[in-house]
This record gives C-alpha cells, structure tokens and sequence, in this order.
C-alpha cells in the first residue's frame, strides 16, 4: 500500500510521520483492496489566536466503480486530528468490505444445470443415495450418532445382520427402527 504525507504546516515531528504510515499500513489488513493513502496536515488560525491542526485522508481502493473514501478533521493537535481521521476512515473501509461481502450474487448460469423439459421421469423419482454399511453393535452406533451430530445413522446390526436406523427424537432421546419383512 502506498501512503502520501504532504505536511502543510511549520513542521510535522517524524514520529508522527511514522505514526501516521504505520496505521494507515493497517487499514490493507481489514481489506486487501486498499491501493493508496493521501495524508495531508494543515494547519489553521481561529479568531481566539489558538491554532488548530487539519487532518485530511483520501483512500483510493482498487476495483471498478469503487468509491473514493475520505475523512477530515479537526483538533488541537495533529495527534488528534490524525486519529479522529483513521476512526473515520477505518469505519468506511469496514463498511465498504462488509457491503461488498455481504451483496448478493447472482447464480452463474454455468454453475446451475439446466432441466430438461422432455425428461420428466428425473423430477418425479426420488434421488438414491448408495452407502457402504459397516456392521457395528447398538451401543457404537448411538455413539456415532451422537458424535457426528446427524439426526439419523444407518447400520448394519452386527447380532442380526439387519439393516437398522438409529435416530433423534425431538426431545433428545434415540430410537432404532428395526424393520421387519413379512
């Protein structure tokens, strides 16, 4: 990330320069995009005879139509006026990544298949799932259901040889379907 101080008052100690590049370094870690900082220090004289420190950042942020985030102020030092301005400007780059984070995509055509309108055999007949059953006693498969946090889990009994279904009630406890052919 580049940083640009332009220092329009009597003098700007370096320590604040240094300051200064180093927290506006930070903001690339919030968001990546971030390309170039503008930092600019000006000082101006009030009625009172007191003079007060502007600080002025500009932020450029790669990427197409990507707003221009700025952020200015004033305070009794330049100290100050520098961390009301990255408050700011911290703000803006958090809410420009969540806005983009948080749009919503539209589906790529070339990520959803299309359907077929003459198969319509294919919407009508259930999807079949082949699992490979390990033969495990009723203890091992509570277990595992309780471990893999699935609401049910298919097994094969290892004292009857059947094909039996450990699953979650609404209230907590388990169940096991054992089916029976007539």
């Amino acid at each position: 990330m580049k940083v640009v101080l332009h220092d329009r008052t009597d003098g700007l100690a370096p320590e604040l320069r240094e300051y200064a590049q180093r927290k506006l370094t930070r903001l690339a870690r919030h968001f990546g995009k971030v390309a170039e900082a503008e930092v600019e220090f000006a000082e101006e004289a009030k009625r009172s005879g007191r003079a007060t420190f502007v600080c002025r950042i500009h932020v450029q942020v790669d990427g197409r139509r990507t707003p221009a985030l700025s952020a200015h102020e004033r305070g009794v030092d330049a100290q100050a006026a520098l961390d009301m301005a990255l408050d700011k400007i911290d703000r803006q780059v958090v809410k420009l990544k969540e806005k983009r984070t948080l749009r919503k995509k539209a589906t790529s055509p070339l990520r959803v298949p299309q359907e077929d309108e003459g198969d319509s055999t294919r919407s009508t007949e259930p999807e079949r799932i082949r699992m490979k059953l390990h033969p495990m006693s009723v203890e091992d498969a509570i277990s595992e259901l309780q471990s893999d946090g699935q609401s049910f889990h298919v097994f094969l009994d290892e004292d009857s040889g059947l094909v039996e279904v450990a699953f979650r009630r609404t209230d907590g406890s388990v169940g096991i379907i054992e089916p029976v052919v007539p």
